[in-house]
C-alpha cells in the first residue's frame, strides 16, 4: 500500500477559534515548608587552597569589569562635550542671526568655524586632538574588559568545575556507602537524579553565574552612583521608568514559570503514556489499545498545546511591556535631559552619561536575578547532597573496625530475633526468630510470600541489623565483624543475576576477594559453574561484553555462580536462583548449585521445591516465625504446611486407574529411578549441545568491546583499572561523534515542514512581519539618539524646544512611538511563533506517536530503538521541530528587517565609514553571538556528558545489594571517576574558549567605538562626511551588529532542529511490516472462527538474528478447535516463538501459521486476527489505569457491561480483591501495576483476556515467577478460564504440574516437535518428556 502522507485539513485559526486556553482552577494548596539552605561559605567546603586564590581573583576581576561599563560612558560623555560643536554641524551656525550674537559668542563661533582643504567650502572645526585622549581611553577599556571579562569567567569555571568534581565523587562514595535499609527509603530516582541535577546545580551556583551577580551588583551600583553624581534630577525622572522594566519582567517570567510548569507536567505525562506503551507494546498490540492509546496521548498533548499558548501568550506581554517601556524611557530622559542642557545644568555629554549609567545599571541589576536564582538552587541542592555526603551509616563499609582475617566456619544462628523492614516498622517480618545452622549444612527455606524468607538472606549479609535478638556467625555477633570483610566471605545467587555493563571476565572478577587471579583459577570456577564451555565458545570468549551479548537467562546464572565461587566463600546464600528458568537450565544450573554447595554453609531461599529437597534442613516459615523443620521426608511425614506445598506442585506419575484401563497402563518408579540414574549423562550432552549452539551464534554475533583476544590473556588476570576505562570510553565517543556527523551530512527536510505547516501560514506572515518590525527598531534608535544629541548641540539651544512636534520634542515622541512599534512588533513576534510552533511540535509528536503504534514488534526488537531512545525523539526532537519555528524563522526575520534597515540607512548617511567599521562588524556580532550561545552551549554539551557519566553510578546505585554483597563499591567508583575525567577535561579545555564571550561584546563595542570615532574624526577634518551622520553610522551599525550577532544562534538550533526533523520523519515514514490499520479487499474479517490452529512446515528466525533459525522448516503440529494443549522444552526452542507468530508479531519467513485453514497473513490484523486472540504472558504488563479500565482494555469493544466485567473478574479470581479494596474497581495499579502483588496483576491480566471473549487463549508461562501460593490462586483462575470452554487454549509452562491435564502436551526441541501426547502418553515414552517430569518430581522421594 502506498505510504500517504498525511497533512493537517483543519485550519489552526478554526481551532483557535473554538477554543480558548483553559484557565484551570487549581484548588488552593498549602505551600510546602522550603527547604533548608546551607550558608554561601559552606557551598565552597570542597575547594582547596589553589580554588580559594583563584575564586578570589575572580571575585575581584568580576567587581572590575562590573565598574568599567558604568565608567566606560564617562568617555562617551567626555567624547560628546569635546565634540559636540562638529555634531551639529555648518548649517546649525550658519542659521544663527549675527545681530543675536554677543561679542563673545562672536568669538566663540569664529573659533569653531574654519574652511575645508579646498579653501572654499565652510565647515564647523572640531577638537581632533581633544578627541583622541577618549579614542584611546576606548581602546584601554576595550581591552581591559577583555582581560578582566576572560579571568574572571575563566577562574569561575575552572575553581566549580573542580569542586564540582570533587562533590560528584564524594557523593557517589557516600551513596555506595550507605546500608540498604537507607535505600529502601530513598525516593525511586532520587539518588541519581541528585547526581545528575543537584550537583549540577551547585555547580551552576558557584561558577561563572556568581561571577554574574557580583559583576550585575557592581554595575548597578556604578551606574547609578556616576549618574546621580553627573545629575540627580534627571537621573531620578529616569529611574522612575525602570519600575515598568520590572513589571515587563515580572510579567514574562512568572507567565511563562507558570505556563511552563504546567506545559513541563503535561509533557511528562504524554511521556509516561508513551513510556508504557513502548515498553509493553507487545500487549498493546495483542489487544489492539491502539486506539486507546493514541486518544490518550493526544490529550495529554493538547493540555501541553494550550500551556505552551499560554507560556507564549506571557512571553508576548512580557516583551512588548518591557521594549514600550525601554524607549518610552528614552524619550522621556532625552526630552527631560535637553531641557537642562537648555537651562546650563549640565552639559550635553553629562545627558548621554546620564542616560547609559542608568540605563546600563538597571541592565546590569536584571543579570543579576538568573544568577541568584541559582544560587538560591545551589544552596537548597547543597543541603541535600551534603547531607548525603556527610552520612555515616550505621552499618559502614569504609569502617575500619571489627574481626577479620580470621578462618570462618560457616556457622550461623538467629537467636530471637525480630526484625521490620525501616520502610514498613508496623509490620514485622521476623517474630522471635531461632534457627542454627553447622559448619557445612544445606538449609532451604521455604514458605509463602512475606514469610521471612529473603529477610534471612539479608541478615546473614548484614544488610540489615535485627531489631531484637542477635545473629551469629561462628558464634560471634554479626556486629562485631567487620562488614566488608565478613562480606568478601559470603557468596551470592539470586533470581535475577545481575551481570554489570563489563566483559564476563570482568564480571567474575568482581566477585574475587583479590582484584588478580590466575587464569587456572578463573577457568576452575567456571567450570564448576558449568559456564567454561559456552564461554570458550563465544566470539570473545571470557572478554565478551555483556551488553552487546545474546545470553540466555540460565547462562547468567552460571556466570552469576563463577563469580560467587571464585571468592571460595565459606557461606553460599542462593535466593530463587532458578525459578525463571525452563526446566533444561534449571537442570544444569542446579547441578552447578549442587557443585557449589559442598564444603561450605549454604542457605537457600526456593520456591520450586523439586530443587531443595536433598537439602541437609528444610525451614518452613508462616508469618516470621519457624513452622516446620526437617529433611524432605520428614516433613512429608508430618503433613503440615510443606506437604501442602508439595501437593500443589505434585505431578502425577500415574493416572487414576478404571478396571478397564488398568490393564493397559503399566508405569513403575523404577522406570523413573531410570530416568534419574542418566540425568548426569543428559546433563553433560546438554552442555555440549548448548556449546555448539553458541559457537554457532557467535558467527553473528559481534561483541562491542574493545579487547578482542577472544580467550582469556595471560597467566594473571586483573580487574578493569582506570587506563581500561579510558579507552573505552574513547571508543565509545568516537562512534558518537561518527553518528552525529552522519546525521549532519544528509539533507534537510525543513521544506517538508514548512508544507505541513499550511494552516499556520497566516499566523506566520503576522509573526514575521511583527519580527522585521522589531528587528528594524533597533537601527532606529541610534537615528533618533543621534538626531536629539544634534538638536541639543546646535548653537542657542535652538533645536531644543522650537515648538510641540519639532525639534528634542519631536524626536522623544518617535522614541514612545518606536517604543509601541518594537513592543507590538516583538509581541506578535513571539505568540505567533509561538503558537504555530506549539502546533507542529504537537502535530509532529501525534504523527510519530501513530506510526510507532503500527510498526512490528520486529521494529522495537532493534538496539537502535529501545525505550529510551524512542520516548526521547518523541520528547525532545519533536520540540526541536518547533523551535525551528518559534526561535529559528522568529529570529531570523528579524535579522532580515534589522539587516536591511540597518545597512540602507548605514549607506545612506555615510558609506565611506560604512565600508571602513564593516571590518568591525563581522567581529561585534561574533563577540554578541558567543555570548548569547556561551551558557547554552557550554553548558549543554558538558551536562550531557556528564549524565552520560552518571549512568555509571545509577547502575552501581539501581543494583546496590549485588554492589554492596560483592563489596565492590570502590569498583564503580574509579569507574565513575574516570567517566567525569572527559567532560572534567571538556569543561576546561572550553572554559578557556568561552570565557572569551563574557565580556567580549562590550569589549568588542568599545573598540567600535575607538575606530569608529577616530574614522569619523578625520573624515569630518578633512571635509569628506559630515560629522553627525558618522556618529548615525556608528550607532546604527553598533545596533545592527549586536541585533545579528543575537539572531546567529538560529544557526545550531537549525542544525539540531535538522536532525530531530530526520528523525522524527524517518518514523513517521516508515511502513509498517506487519500494519494493524492496513485494510482491501486481500484481507479477510470474519464475524466467528472456530479456533483451529495449524503450524506447516514454518522457517523463522528473528529479524535481529537472521542467521540464527527458531524454525528451520521442520516445526509441524496442528491443534484441534476447543482443545487445551500445552508446549514444553528446554529454552531457545521456539515455545514462544509460536505465540509471537500467531499474534502476528512476527511472519514466518518460510511456511505457513494456519487459523481455521487460512494462513493468517490473510486476516485483517485487527478486526480479523487478533479480536479473536487473548494472551497472558509470564510478566502481566497492566497501565497506569484502573483496575476496570485494565480490563475493559482487553475487551476489544466498546459496550462492555458491568456484569460482564464482574464476571470476568470471577473467572480470574480477583473480584473479592477488588471488593475489598477501598476504591474496588477503580483502585489505580500504578505504572506497571506496581501498585499490587505480582499474583494480584497476572489476575487482573486473565480478567483481561476472558472479558475478550477470545477463541483461542495464549498462557505463555502465566505463573512461573510466582510463590507457591500466588501460583494456586492464579492456576484456579486460568482452570476455570480453560474450563469455561469454548475456546482453544494454548499454553507454555516450566512448572509440568500446571499442564498435566492439558488435552495434548507437545514437546519442542531444536526447532520441531519431537513427542506428543498426554501427559501420561509421554510418561510411558521414557523420552525427554518423561526426564523433565523426574527433574520436578516430588513424588521419588515420598
Amino acid at each position: 500500500m502506498e505510504n500517504k502522507k498525511t497533512t493537517p485539513k483543519q485550519s489552526l485559526f478554526a481551532k483557535w477559534k473554538s477554543s480558548k486556553v483553559p484557565d484551570e482552577e487549581k484548588p488552593k494548596e498549602e505551600k510546602p515548608a522550603p527547604d533548608p539552605l546551607v550558608p554561601i561559605g559552606k557551598l565552597f567546603k570542597f575547594a582547596t587552597t589553589t580554588d580559594r586564590i583563584m575564586l578570589a581573583i575572580a571575585i575581584l576581576f568580576a567587581a572590575g569589569m562590573g565598574a568599567l561599563m558604568p565608567l566606560s560612558f564617562l568617555i562617551l560623555g567626555d567624547f560628546v562635550n569635546q565634540t559636540g560643536p562638529g555634531m551639529a554641524g555648518i548649517d546649525s551656525f550658519a542659521s544663527v542671526p549675527p545681530e543675536s550674537l554677543t561679542p563673545q559668542q562672536k568669538a566663540e563661533f569664529s573659533k569653531l568655524i574654519g574652511v575645508c582643504p579646498d579653501g572654499k567650502t565652510p565647515k564647523v572645526n572640531i577638537d581632533v586632538n581633544g578627541g583622541m585622549s577618549q579614542i584611546w581611553l576606548f581602546l584601554y577599556f576595550g581591552i581591559g574588559m577583555l582581560v578582566a571579562g576572560y579571568i574572571s569567567q575563566l577562574f569561575f569555571l575552572i575553581t566549580g568545575n573542580n569542586q564540582g568534581n570533587r562533590i560528584k565523587r564524594e557523593y557517589v562514595h557516600s551513596v555506595l556507602r550507605q546500608d540498604p535499609g537507607w535505600f529502601d527509603k530513598a525516593e525511586d530516582g532520587s539518588l541519581t537524579t541528585r547526581l545528575a541535577q543537584d550537583t549540577y546545580l551547585i555547580q551552576d551556583g558557584i561558577s561563572e553565574k556568581l561571577g554574574k551577580v557580583i559583576q550585575g551588583v557592581v554595575g548597578f551600583l556604578g551606574g547609578f552612583i556616576i549618574a546621580f553624581y553627573k545629575s540627580w534630577k534627571m537621573s531620578l525622572v529616569i529611574f522612575s521608568a525602570v519600575p515598568f522594566f520590572g513589571i515587563g519582567f515580572y510579567i514574562m517570567m512568572t507567565g511563562m514559570s507558570e505556563a511552563t510548569s504546567g506545559s513541563q507536567n503535561s509533557y511528562a505525562e504524554a511521556g509516561s503514556v508513551a513510556e508504557q506503551v513502548i515498553s509493553g507494546i507487545r500487549t498493546v498490540q495483542a489487544f489492539s489499545m491502539q486506539p486507546r492509546f493514541i486518544k490518550l496521548y493526544a490529550e495529554k498533548l493538547r493540555k501541553a498545546y494550550f500551556s505552551d499558548v499560554k507560556q507564549q501568550v506571557a512571553g508576548s506581554r512580557g516583551l512588548a511591556v518591557f521594549l514600550f517601556s525601554m524607549f518610552a524611557a528614552y524619550g522621556l530622559a532625552f526630552y527631560y535631559g535637553s531641557r537642562q542642557v537648555m537651562w546650563g545644568q549640565i552639559q550635553v555629554g553629562d545627558v548621554l552619561t546620564v542616560f547609559f549609567g542608568i540605563m546600563i545599571g538597571a541592565m546590569s541589576m536584571m543579570q543579576a536575578p538568573p544568577g541568584v536564582q541559582a544560587l538560591a538552587k545551589a544552596r537548597a541542592a547543597a543541603y541535600k547532597v551534603f547531607a548525603v555526603i556527610e552520612r555515616i551509616p550505621e552499618i559502614d563499609t569504609d569502617s575500619k573496625e571489627g574481626i577479620k582475617d580470621v578462618t570462618l566456619r560457616g556457622e550461623i544462628e538467629f537467636r530471637d530475633v525480630e526484625f521490620a523492614y525501616p520502610t514498613r516498622t508496623d509490620v514485622t517480618i521476623l517474630k522471635n526468630f531461632n534457627i542454627k545452622i553447622k559448619p557445612g549444612m544445606t538449609v532451604a527455606f521455604v514458605g509463602p510470600s512475606g514469610s521471612g524468607k529473603s529477610t534471612t538472606i539479608a541478615l546473614t549479609q548484614r544488610f540489615y541489623d535485627a531489631l531484637a535478638g542477635s545473629v551469629l556467625i561462628d558464634g560471634e555477633d554479626i556486629k562485631k565483624y567487620n562488614v566488608s570483610w565478613l562480606r568478601s566471605n559470603i557468596g551470592v545467587v539470586s533470581q535475577e543475576p545481575v551481570l554489570f555493563n563489563a566483559t564476563i571476565k570482568q564480571n567474575i572478577l568482581l566477585g574475587s576477594k583479590k582484584d588478580e587471579i590466575s587464569e587456572e583459577e578463573l577457568i576452575a570456577v567456571c567450570k564448576k559453574a558449568n559456564c567454561h564451555h559456552f564461554i570458550s565458545k563465544l566470539p570473545d570468549g571470557y572478554n565478551t561484553y555483556i551488553g552487546a551479548s545474546q545470553l540466555s537467562g540460565g547462562q547468567k546464572q552460571r556466570i552469576a555462580i563463577a563469580r560467587a565461587l571464585v571468592k571460595d566463600p565459606r557461606i553460599l546464600l542462593l535466593d530463587e536462583a532458578t525459578s525463571a528458568l525452563d526446566t533444561n537450565s534449571e537442570r544444569i544450573v542446579q547441578r552447578a548449585l549442587d557443585v557449589a554447595a559442598k564444603d561450605r554453609t549454604t542457605l537457600i531461599v526456593a520456591h520450586r521445591l523439586s530443587t531443595i529437597k536433598n537439602a541437609d534442613l528444610i525451614v518452613v516459615l508462616d508469618k516470621g516465625v519457624v513452622a516446620e523443620t526437617g529433611t524432605h521426608d520428614q516433613l512429608l511425614a508430618l503433613g503440615g504446611i510443606y506437604s501442602a506445598l508439595v501437593e500443589k506442585q505434585k505431578i502425577k506419575s500415574t493416572p487414576l486407574l478404571t478396571a478397564n484401563s488398568a490393564a493397559n497402563f503399566e508405569t513403575d518408579i523404577s522406570d523413573i529411578s531410570e530416568i534419574e540414574e542418566s540425568n548426569e549423562e543428559s546433563i553433560n550432552a546438554e552442555l555440549e549441545r548448548e556449546a555448539i549452539d553458541t559457537e554457532r551464534q557467535a558467527m553473528i554475533i559481534k561483541s562491542d568491546t574493545y579487547d578482542k583476544d577472544g580467550k582469556v590473556s595471560g597467566l594473571v588476570l586483573k580487574l578493569e583499572g582506570v587506563e581500561d576505562f579510558r579507552e573505552f570510553e574513547e571508543q565509545k565517543l568516537k562512534s558518537k561523534r561518527e553518528e552525529k556527523s552522519e546525521g549532519r551530512k544528509q539533507k534537510a527536510p525543513i521544506g517538508r515542514v514548512f508544507k505541513l505547516m499550511k494552516p499556520t501560514y497566516p499566523m506566520l506572515a503576522v509573526g514575521a512581519f511583527g519580527a522585521a518590525v522589531a528587528g528594524s527598531a533597533f537601527p532606529l534608535f541610534g537615528i533618533f539618539l543621534t538626531k536629539i544629541l544634534i538638536l541639543i548641540n546646535q548653537p542657542g539651544h535652538q533645536g531644543i524646544d522650537p515648538g510641540p512636534f519639532q525639534g528634542v520634542n519631536f524626536y522623544s515622541f518617535l522614541f514612545v512611538m518606536l517604543g509601541v512599534a518594537a513592543g507590538a512588533g516583538v509581541g506578535l513576534q513571539v505568540y505567533c511563533f509561538g503558537k504555530s510552533s506549539a502546533w507542529i511540535a504537537e502535530y509532529m509528536r501525534g504523527e510519530a506517536f501513530k506510526s510507532l503504534m503500527k510498526q512490528e514488534i520486529a521494529f522495537f526488537d532493534q538496539p537502535e530503538n529501545g525505550l529510551g531512545s524512542l520516548t526521547s525523539q518523541l520528547a525532545t526532537d519533536a520540540s526541536k521541530i518547533g523551535d525551528l519555528i518559534a526561535n529559528v524563522m522568529g529570529d531570523a526575520t528579524q535579522m532580515v528587517g534589522c539587516a536591511i534597515v540597518g545597512f540602507i540607512l548605514a549607506f545612506y548617511y555615510g558609506w565611506q565609514l560604512t565600508l571602513i567599521l564593516f571590518v568591525f562588524v563581522p567581529l561585534l556580532m561574533v563577540a554578541e553571538y558567543m555570548e548569547s550561545s556561551q551558557e547554552m552551549g557550554f553548558q549543554n554539551s558538558v551536562k550531557e556528558s556528564y549524565d552520560h557519566a552518571a549512568d555509571t553510578a545509577a547502575e552501581a546505585m539501581k543494583e546496590i545489594r549485588t554492589v554492596a554483597s560483592l563489596n565492590r563499591q570502590s569498583y564503580f567508583e574509579t569507574r565513575y571517576s574516570v567517566k567525569i575525567e572527559r567532560p572534567n577535561k571538556m569543561a576546561i579545555s572550553s572554559a578557556y574558549k568561552t570565557s572569551l564571550s563574557n565580556g567580549a561584546t562590550v569589549a568588542f563595542q568599545q573598540l567600535l567605538n575607538a575606530a569608529g570615532f577616530y574614522a569619523a574624526l578625520r573624515l569630518a577634518d578633512a571635509c569628506i562626511a559630515d560629522f553627525g551622520n558618522s556618529f548615525i553610522v556608528i550607532l546604527v551599525l553598533m545596533m545592527t551588529a549586536q541585533t545579528l550577532g543575537r539572531g546567529t544562534l538560529f544557526v545550531s538550533g537549525f542544525v539540531k532542529a535538522k536532525i530531530s526533523a530526520i528523525k522524527i520523519f524517518e518514523i513517521i515514514d516508515r511502513k509498517s511490516k506487519i500494519d494493524p490499520d492496513e485494510d482491501g479487499n486481500n484481507f479477510e474479517t470474519p464475524l466467528h472462527i472456530d479456533g483451529d490452529v495449524q503450524i506447516k512446515d514454518a522457517k523463522f528466525s528473528y529479524p535481529i538474528r537472521p542467521l540464527d533459525p527458531i524454525f528451520s522448516g521442520e516445526l509441524n503440529f496442528s491443534i484441534e478447535k476447543n482443545k487445551t494443549i500445552a508446549l514444553v522444552g528446554p529454552s531457545g526452542c521456539g515455545k514462544s516463538t509460536v505465540v509471537g507468530l500467531l499474534e502476528r508479531w512476527y511472519d514466518v519467513d518460510g511456511g505457513e501459521v494456519l487459523i481455521d485453514g487460512k494462513n493468517v497473513q490473510k486476516y485483517q490484523v485487527t478486526r480479523g486476527l487478533r479480536k479473536n486472540l487473548s494472551l497472558v504472558g509470564q510478566e502481566p504488563v497492566l497501565f497506569d489505569f484502573s483496575i476496570k479500565e485494565n480490563i475493559l482494555a482487553g475487551a476489544g469493544r466498546e459496550m462492555v457491561t458491568d456484569e460482564e466485567i464482574d464476571e470476568a473478574a470471577k473467572i480470574a479470581n480477583i473480584y473479592n480483591f477488588i471488593m475489598e479494596s477501598p476504591d474496588k474497581y477503580e483502585t489505580r495499579v500504578g505504572d506497571a501495576g506496581r501498585q499490587i502483588s505480582g499474583g494480584q496483576k497476572q489476575r487482573v491480566a486473565i480478567a483481561r483476556a476472558i472479558i475478550r471473549n477470545p477463541r483461542i487463549m495464549l498462557l505463555d508461562e502465566a505463573t512461573s515467577a510466582l510463590d507457591s501460593e500466588s501460583e494456586k490462586q492464579v492456576q484456579e483462575a486460568l482452570d476455570r478460564a480453560v474450563a469455561k470452554g469454548g475456546r482453544t487454549t494454548i499454553t507454555i509452562a516450566h512448572r509440568l504440574s500446571t499442564i498435566q491435564d492439558a488435552d495434548v502436551i507437545i514437546v519442542l526441541k531444536d526447532g520441531k516437535v519431537i513427542e506428543k501426547g498426554t501427559h501420561f502418553e509421554l510418561l510411558k515414552l521414557n523420552g525427554v518428556y518423561s526426564s523433565l517430569v523426574q527433574d520436578q518430581n516430588l513424588n521419588a522421594l515420598k
